[in-house]
Formats: C-alpha cells, sequence, structure tokens
C-alpha cells in the first residue's frame, strides 16, 4: 500500500493527493517526488539532495566505482535473494541500476525504484520502464508493499538510519527479506572535510559483522546470511602481508587469474576472503515481526511540539 510520507495515510494512487492531509506528489520526467513537505522545505534536506545529484551526474562520466565493479557485485548480490519469480521488489539507493536489471531478470511482479537523486531515477526509469520515486529512505511510503527490499551502498549514507529501518520494516509483508550490502571496517579519514573532502555528506559510518546484524535485528529482523563481497589485490590479509613471499605470490596469481583489477571481485568470495580483506559486508534479513511505535516516546513528543509552538508565538 502506498501512503503519504506526511501523514502515512493509504493513498489511492501515484498521482493522488492525500484524501487526510492534502500533500500531493510533484512529477517531473516521469519521476514522481514523494518528499514530505518537510523535507521539501529543509535547507539541510536540499543541501543532501544536492550533494548527490552532483555525484549522480559525475558517475554518468567519471564513476566513482567503475561500472566493471559494480557488475560483478550486482551479480552475486541478486543471486542472494533468492528467486524473484512473482514477487514485488523494491530498490532503495538504486543509483545506476546494476542491481535492478539483474533483478528484472528474476522475473518479478513489479520493481519500485527509490532514490534521492532524479537524474538517476530519470535514467533508471527510462531504461527498464520501472516505477521511479524520489523519496527519503528514511521515510519509505509504503505499508506491507514489497516482498523483498533491497539496500546496496546506501545505509552509509543515510543520516538517520533508524528511520530506514523502521519505515523498511513497514514497507514489508510479513516474512519480507531485507538485504543490505555496507562497507565493511572502512576507514573514515577520507571522509573529513578536514581531508580534503569537498561535500559534507558521504560515508557516515561503517560496519563489521557483528555491529550490522545487531544493529538489523532490533527493528523485526532476523538474519538470515551474511555474506562479504568486494576484493581488490591491494588489500591482501594481513597474515599474507607479515609473509612478502607469499604476498607476492597471491598478488601474482591474482595478476594471472585477472587481467582487470576491476575483475578481482568475480573471484570466490571464500578464496577472495582467505586471501584479501573484503570491502564489503552484506546481510540478507527476514521480516519477524511489524515493527510498533504507537505511543513511543509520546510524552517527549508532546513537550517538544509544545516548546516549538511556544517558540512560533513568541
Amino acid at each position: 500500500m502506498l501512503v503519504c510520507p506526511d501523514c502515512r495515510t493509504a493513498l489511492h494512487a501515484l498521482d493522488r493527493p492525500c484524501p487526510s492531509c492534502s500533500w500531493q506528489p510533484i512529477f517531473s520526467n516521469g519521476v514522481a517526488n514523494y518528499l514530505s513537505r518537510k523535507d521539501r522545505q529543509s535547507a539541510e534536506t536540499a543541501e543532501y539532495i544536492e550533494t548527490y545529484e552532483t555525484l549522480a551526474e559525475r558517475n554518468l562520466t567519471e564513476p566513482v566505482l567503475s561500472n566493471r565493479y559494480v557488475e560483478h557485485l550486482s551479480s552475486r548480490f541478486s543471486r542472494k535473494l533468492g528467486d524473484l519469480s512473482g514477487k514485488d521488489v523494491c530498490d532503495v539507493g538504486a543509483g545506476r541500476g546494476f542491481l535492478i536489471k539483474h533483478a528484472l531478470q528474476g522475473s518479478p511482479r513489479s520493481v519500485t525504484a527509490i532514490d534521492i537523486s532524479a537524474t538517476s531515477l530519470e535514467i533508471v526509469s527510462k531504461t527498464y520502464g520501472i516505477t521511479a520515486l524520489l523519496a527519503n529512505a528514511e521515510n519509505l511510503p509504503f505499508e506491507r508493499q514489497f516482498d523483498v527490499i533491497t539496500a546496496t551502498d546506501i545505509v552509509e549514507h543515510v543520516l538517520n538510519v533508524s528511520n530506514f529501518l523502521v519505515t523498511a520494516n513497514w514497507a514489508l509483508r510479513d516474512g519480507g527479506l531485507l538485504a543490505v550490502r555496507v562497507p565493511y571496517l572502512e576507514s573514515m579519514l577520507s571522509y573529513s572535510n578536514f581531508y580534503g573532502l569537498p561535500m559534507h555528506y558521504t560515508h557516515l559510518r561503517t560496519f563489521d559483522r557483528t555491529t550490522l546484524v545487531h544493529l538489523v535485528e532490533r527493528f523485526g529482523f532476523r538474519v538470515a546470511g551474511v555474506h562479504y563481497d568486494g576484493f581488490n589485490s591491494s588489500r591482501i590479509r594481513q597474515l599474507w602481508r607479515r609473509l612478502p613471499m607469499f604476498s607476492g605470490i597471491i598478488q601474482a596469481c591474482l595478476r594471472t587469474w585477472y587481467a582487470d583489477e576491476d575483475d578481482v571481485s568475480a573471484i570466490n568470495p571464500f578464496l577472495g576472503r582467505l586471501l584479501m580483506e573484503p570491502i564489503e559486508i552484506g546481510i540478507v534479513a527476514r521480516k519477524i515481526s511489524h515493527v510498533d511505535v504507537t505511543n513511543a516516546y509520546e510524552s517527549l513528543g508532546r513537550f517538544y511540539r509544545q516548546r516549538q509552538e511556544r517558540r512560533a508565538n513568541a
């Protein structure tokens, strides 16, 4: 069920206003803007969107990650989703659409693309002929709509990851799958503005197995599988780096097996993790309960609203 991003009332159609609060979608080049009024008016959200519009436009000509590398990751990740035949799938953070391409090969009933970048969504919508919504991952406008939600290389960007996981839970049908891939033990130094990064919003967190599983399972999910991916010959495991001869042999073998560095990630994941430190970690989790936030922080919320009203009337 599609819901209003302002009040979460059920909407009768993609292009209809909310019958309860009169919020309205905005359409541009085949993409529906489903941001809440608050997000549309927020300077912070506008800056956030501008950052990812800039990155999306750059990725058209100078991808941050090569198409070959992302293709290998998307192909392998799609196989973790199981049989998609007849299922409703949502890809949050659709980007260049690599995962959507593989998902469509599984004959799902529907695929919906969500992103904060209109540029990305326009391309994905025209390329694959699917529903594309410009929406905040922290406020997915659905209620028990999908059987599978994917979020690859997006959770590290989300400002309030708790909001994403709550609304992802709401957007999934009972027993549905949430599949997430994030950076694994990434150095955050390069994301500091003091280190030279020109934009404010990029990677905000990194993960290991324990923190990722712990995080997701607090939101009505049970993790069914954990996998590692994203391998590069420059990331030989510490064990082998302590033995220069073995490290050299491993790198020589990788150069022999893979003419292009971007193809190293096609390696068998078991062998890849034996030889190299993974760049990514992914989980597939099943929804086991529907998150109920009724009355949660009710008194604090009431106090906050009263405080805001007093300030407005002062």
